[in-house]
This record gives structure tokens, sequence and C-alpha cells, in this order.
């Protein structure tokens, strides 16, 4: 009885499963599944509103707003199944299976924008979220464009305007159609192509001359849509007067595509340099200017100096003293993209402080340390902050590099280049650069030190451009660069004070590179230090302090014994100003505080200073006014050091074996006081001056041949603080030229010293 039980309750299990299994042939549960669906446009059309290489996007009139997508659901039995969601998305339920899936972006009309195809598998009973990111519909639509230039632009002028294909907007795969290109009357205000792939597209429009140079433009991001009209307008300015210009640098090393915004400028009738291009290899440059696209038939005058098929005209002015700022708009080729940039400068007239002795050429301001760079142009840290700040320091080389510690709110590093002085061909002649060609940026750098922003105010260039050495005047730290030749960076190290077998210091106050460049001298006024770095060691990541010497220190020992209180000589009053390295091994440094100067021979054989020898006091035991700046001439062996109360001391030698000496004291004129800065130039004429820097202006000091001062004259700016001069921090000498940071300002000025 028990077996057929069993029997028989088994045969019901096995009736049940297959009674089952007829109702469910394919053994999948039947039902609806539940699919939340969203639409994601892609990334580089929802940003189509945003500036796009520093010009609007031109779209369509109606815009790309997408208003809802329809969704287009396939089965594999051919089922088809439409559904329309808003731009949030939706929650569907669809039958249990595969489903192909064409969703499409609508405008409020109707217009397919967007569009995709995927696949969709809709389990019983179950919820999926499926995100759809949505590509450009591939279509074909037309561009209306107006072309709006400032001025009538002569008649046998053209636009020379190139249309290139960036991409579908979601699909990289997509291949579009070749660059376009083409001439148009510069008369034709209006410009339209038809039947053009969908997609973003690159517009460059240059307005060319009859020699084909370019003179102005602009550049756009064009957005086509499918069956579309993308409608809108470049304006194009051209300057008044503006100039067709093209040349070619005599540093082969630097020939790249760059330009610099420094404004040039016209003092009492002298030849106006306009900004430049740097073009690719040889080129041959022209320049005409011209007023309401007319150009002026007038007599010009041309400059006896300058660049190679390099040539500046100038008008008369009537009025003499006007000095006349003048600048332009240049159009450059960015590298291997076929787009162009265009940079604006105005023009304007102005009035300023004249000299007998000195002329203002021209000025770098924040505005042309924002202006494309040679170097490392696409890094984040290349480019400014927008706010402007302080110029504290200029350092120069004479190789031609200027290295401008601030300018703007971030305190970064700034290294330009000056062709001034170099050698060059023109008309078969060899040629001088005269000093006011153009400045090319390099690069800038900003300044973090273990994560943390720093403030360089300290800035220093080896005499052949290899090294750049920068630091804080209150911090304790400092950064070496090592360039190529093309002025590029090649390493960068930074030195902390007291870390990594580094030497404590504090306070730096001057740096000086040896003329081999191979050791670093540093003047930090904790404790009054003279560090010796070795670069070599440096930048091998060796311990790379070969020597210091402690003023204090030797200062504190020397008094022992005597009535002097050891206290008296603590480094808090040491007040060290300025260091420079003379010849022979010998160092020059002051102190304002205790007013003394220092002599102290560095020896590279053994590594070895020197007992000091100290000044502090002038003739008849007169004080030496505050020692603040020193300048060398060392091709005479003659060491100046200016100081307060319009104090100048004049030390040298009595022979070649011998130390240094006080030989004179001057008392300047009360234009000098309180001079913070002083630098010696020397002009191939045989002039010789020394200019000193502060308190609201420049000071020009002439030189006899013994390096006795002869005359003294100023260039001041006591209310309005033209060309920085008011606010001077230190002064430098790039050639014959001086060159000022002006502090607050934010320029840094360039000056020629009139004269023999």
């Amino acid at each position: 009885m028990t077996e057929r039980r069993i029997f028989l309750s088994l045969g019901a299990v096995i009736f049940i499963t297959a009674f089952l299994f007829i109702a469910c042939p394919s053994g999948i549960p039947k039902g609806n599944g539940y699919v939340y669906i969203r639409c994601v446009l892609p990334g580089n059309l929802t940003e189509g509103n945003t500036r796009k290489t520093q010009s609007r996007l031109i779209g369509p009139e109606s815009g790309w707003n997408i208003a809802s997508y329809r969704l287009t659901f396939t089965s594999e039995n051919g089922e088809v199944i439409t559904k329309s969601i808003g731009k949030t998305g939706a929650e569907l339920s669809l039958k249990a299976g595969n489903w192909s899936l064409l969703a499409e972006g609508l405008t409020a009309d109707g217009a397919i924008i967007v569009k995709k195809e995927t696949q969709v598998l809709a389990q019983a009973g179950k919820r999926v979220n499926i995100q759809i990111m949505m590509h450009l519909a591939q279509g074909k639509g037309s561009l209306q464009l107006a072309l709006s230039p400032n001025q009538p632009l002569p008649q046998d002028w053209k636009y020379s305007l190139s249309l290139e294909y960036r991409g579908l907007p979601g699909d990289p795969t997509f291949q579009g159609p070749a660059p376009l290109s083409t001439d148009v009357p510069a008369t034709q205000m209006d410009y339209q192509v038809n039947e053009l792939e969908s997609g973003n597209y690159s517009l460059a429009i240059q307005v060319k001359d009859t020699s084909s140079t370019s003179i102005a433009g602009c550049i756009t991001t064009v957005l086509i849509l499918p069956e579309q009209t993308s409608r809108g307008s470049c304006s194009i300015s051209l300057p008044d007067p503006s100039a067709t210009i093209s040349l070619s640098t005599p540093k082969l090393e630097l020939s790249a595509d760059a330009a610099i915004s420094v404004e040039r400028y016209l003092n009492r009738n002298k030849p106006i340099s306009v900004p430049f291009v740097i073009a690719q290899g040889e080129a041959d440059l022209d320049v005409q200017w011209y007023q309401n696209g007319t150009i002026i038939e007038e007599t010009q005058a041309e400059a006896d100096q300058s660049l190679p098929g390099y040539k500046t005209f100038f008008s008369p002015d009537k009025q003499p003293d006007t000095q006349m700022r003048i600048s332009m708009e240049v159009l450059l080729s960015e590298g291997n993209s076929g787009i162009s940039q265009a940079f604006s400068h105005s023009s304007s007239l102005l009035t300023g402080p004249s000299s007998s002795e000195i002329e203002w050429i021209q000025s770098i301001d924040y505005k042309a340390a924002l202006n494309p760079s040679l170097h490392n142009s696409i890094y984040p840290e290349n480019a400014g902050t927008g706010n402007l700040h302080e110029a504290k320091s200029v350092a120069t080389s004479p190789t031609g590099l200027i290295a401008v510690a601030g300018l703007d709110q971030a305190s970064a590093l700034h290294l330009f280049y000056s062709p001034y002085g170099e050698e060059a061909t023109l008309d078969g002649n060899n040629r001088q650069i005269p000093s006011s060609i153009g400045w090319i940026r390099l690069w800038r750098d900003r300044i973090f030190i273990q994560k943390s922003e720093k403030n360089p105010d300290i800035a220093s260039i080896s005499m052949d451009g290899s090294m750049i050495a920068i630091a804080a005047t209150a911090g304790k730290w400092i950064r070496v660069y090592r360039l190529e030749s093309s002025g590029s960076i090649s390493r960068k190290i930074d030195i902390i004070s007291g870390e990594n077998g580094a030497p404590t210091f504090e306070n730096i106050r001057a740096m000086r590179f040896t003329t081999d460049s191979t050791r670093l001298f540093i003047l930090a006024n904790s404790s009054g230090k003279l560090l010796v770095l070795d670069i070599e060691k440096l930048f091998r990541g060796e311990p790379c302090c070969e020597q210091e010497f402690s003023i204090t220190g030797w200062l504190n020992r020397t008094s022992e014994g005597s009535q002097q209180n050891p206290s008296e000589t603590e480094h808090s009053s040491l007040g060290m100003q300025d260091m420079i390295l003379l010849d022979d091994g010998w160092i020059a440094a002051c102190s304002s505080t205790i007013k003394m100067v220092i002599f102290i021979r560095y020896s590279s054989s053994d590594c070895s200073f020197s007992e000091p020898i100290i000044f502090t006091s002038g003739s008849n035991s007169a004080s030496l006014g505050d020692p603040k700046s020193i300048a060398f001439d060392e091709g005479n062996e003659r060491c100046y050091v200016i100081g307060a109360a319009r104090k100048l001391h004049l030390f040298e030698k009595s022979d070649p074996l011998s130390a240094y000496s006080l030989s004179m004291t001057y008392s300047l004129s009360s234009d000098l006081n309180e001079a913070n800065s002083l630098a010696l130039v020397k002009k191939n004429s045989g002039g010789a001056y020394l200019v000193a820097g502060g308190n609201h202006g420049l000071g020009i000091i002439s030189l006899d041949a013994d390096g006795h001062p002869i005359t003294q004259g100023s260039l001041n700016s006591q209310e309005d603080n033209l060309y920085g001069i008011k606010s001077i921090n230190n002064v430098t000498v790039l050639g014959e030229s001086v060159i000022s940071a002006g502090g607050s300002s934010g320029i840094v000025a360039m000056f020629d010293i009139l004269g023999l």
C-alpha cells in the first residue's frame, strides 16, 4: 500500500511538471519589465553657448534646445512601440524581451537634433536604469555669415575664410568633410555656404591686402544642425592706423609663431616700432600705414636702424613734445591647426615728463605678460590670473633674457627675450637691432614650494643666460632654473632652508651667479650670511653648500674683549641690502642699518673666504649714509655704492693686487635722495652713466674718464605714475638701455640715455 501511494504521488508531480512545461514552452516567465530611460546630450553640445577660442559660437537663430525625446522600440518579432518622454527622463513598461531602441531628441517644432541607436533588455518584474549618450544627428545645414569690419576696406583687399570640421558632438568616430578655404572681395558684406555636414566647425577670417599680408581677422566656432541655418556675424577691428607686418627673428632657435603686445612710443619725433609677428623661417617685411582703410600717401620718414627686412615709418608730428603710443592688431597662426588668433591693441596720444638726459622707449605691462608665450603655452601655470599686481623685481642677461618677478596676483616669474643689440643684415648692410624692438614672452611659471604658493620678489640671471635664481626677501626658499639655449625650462630645483642638506638661511637680499655659471652667491639678512652654492652638485641632488660666512659671527668675534656690546651686532640689526661679485674673487656687500660696506674675497681653489674689509664711515669720519645698492664697472675695477642722505661712494684698487679702498664720496642732488637701486650703463660711444632708481623717479649721473660724476639729472613722476617710475623697486641694464621694475604700477619700463 505504501509503495502504491508513493507511485501515485510521483505520477502527480510528473503530471504537474508536464502541464507547466506545455503552458510555458520557452521556459521564460511572461510579463512586463520596467525601464527608466534618461537621454544625455554630448558635453560639447550642451556647452555650445560658452566662449570658444575667445569668440562666441555661431548657431541656428532658434537655438538647439531639446523639447522632448521620441523613443522607438522594435521587438525581435517586429512589434513597434513609439513613446515620448521629457528632458528629465521617464519610466516605461515594456514586455519582457530584447528591444532595439532608436532615441531622437526633438525641438519644439519637431526637428531632429540628436539621436542614438541601442539595445534594451526588459526583464519581467524587474526595473533597470538606462542612460543613453546621444550624438548630434547626421544631416546637412547651411551657414549665413555677416562680415563687419570697423572701417571701410579698399576694394582690392579680400577676406580669406577657412572652415575646418571639428567633429560630430557625441560621435568621435564620424569622419567629416575636408577643410573649406575660399577668398571673397573685401567689398562683400556677407558669406553663405550650403550643404554643410552637421557638426562643429572652426571658422577663421583674415583681412588681406594686395600683397596677401594679413591685416586683421577673427576666429569663432560654428555649429551646423541638420536642416537648419546657422546665422551670425564676425566683427573685425582694424586699428587706426594699422600695419602689415611680418619678420624673422635673428635667433634661429626662437623662430616660431609668437607675438608680444608691448606698445611703442614716438617721443620727440623719434621713429615708431609696432608690435610684430615672428614668422616661421625667413620672411620679408613691408610696413605701410593706413587710415580708415586708405594708405597714407604723405611723405614718410624711415628709421636708420631696423630689424632685417623691417622698415619703420612715422609721420612728422607738429607737436615736438608729444609722445605717441601706437599699436596694432596682429593675426597669428596656431600651430598645426589652421586656425588663426587675433590680438587687438589701441592707439592713443599722451604727454608726459620730458628730460634732456633720458628717454622712455617702451614698457611691458600686464597685458603683454598675458599674450601668447613661445614655450609651455598649453599649461595652466602659463596663463595669468587677470589681476594686476606689482612688478617686484627685474633681472637681465647680456644674452637678451629679461626675468620679471610679479606682474600678476599669483606672483609668478615671467621670462622675456629681446634681440636688442644683435647684429642683423638689412639690404646687404650689417645693422644693430635697436632697443625699440619688441620683447618676446618665453614663459610664465607660478611658484609652489611644498604645495604652498610663494611670492618671489628677487631674481638673478647668469651672464650666459643658462641659469635663473628667484627667492623672496621674507622667505626661506630659493628656486633655481636651468634653461635650454632657446630659453625654455630644462629643470628647476627648489632649495628649502635646513632641509635635505641645504644650509639654513632667511631673508634673502641678493643673489649673483659667477661668470661661468658654476656657483651661486647668496646674501641673507639673517646673521648676515654669505652662502656659496655649487650648481652642478645642486642639480645632481647632492649637498650643494660649498661654503658660508657669517658677517654677524665675524663682527661678534672681533668685538670680544672690547667695550662694544656684542648684542649690538645681532642679525636683526644688520639690515643687509645688496651684494655684487667683483673681479678676481672679490665680493662687495652693504648694510643700511649699521651703515657699512664690506669687501671680502672668495677663493674657489680651496673654497674659503678671506678676512673681510669693513668701511663704516667716509671721509672725515662722515657716515656712509645708509648704503642701499652697489654697481660695478668691471673694465675699470670701480665699485659704486649709493645710499640715503644723497651719498655716492667710489671704491677703487690702487693697483691690481691691492684690496678695494674708499676713493671718493659725492654729494648728490635732492632728486636722488632715498634712491634704492643703482646700475651702470656703458655706451658703445664711450659714455658711462650711473642710473639710480627710487624716490619717485630715475636719476642719471654722467661719469668722466676717471669714473667721477660730471652732471646729474632726473626723470621724475610726482603726480601721475607714468611708466611706473614713481614706484621703482629696482633698475638693471640691457645693452645700453635701462630697465626698471615699477613696483605697484605693474609696469616694467625701458629707457635709453640720450647723448654720447
